[in-house]
């Protein structure tokens, strides 16, 4: 990739198609927040919240290194119903 910074929007857009793929449904709740509705693990995160929404936070800080989208990070949220963890400005 280029030295050019990802912008957020941009990161965001990347970063929705790429955890579609792995089972996620993302939402874009604001131009600049992407929050997951679902967990693909959702019978293990019942039993183990903790690890389930660790490793989801962890792949998704993974994504987004690896889309070099310095300007995102992956923060833990948890709500009820949905996945624990969504994207948003650093």
């Amino acid at each position: 990739m280029s030295n050019t910074r990802l912008g957020t929007e941009r990161a965001l857009t990347l970063a929705s198609a790429l955890v579609e793929q792995h089972g996620f449904e993302p939402d874009r709740e604001a131009p600049v927040c992407l929050r997951l509705r679902n967990c693909p693990f959702h019978p293990l995160a019942a039993k183990a919240p903790e690890l389930v929404c660790g490793i989801n936070e962890a792949f998704l800080g993974g994504v987004l290194e690896g889309l070099q989208a310095a300007t995102v990070e992956a923060v833990l949220d948890p709500r009820a119903g949905e996945c624990c963890a969504e994207l948003r400005p650093a």
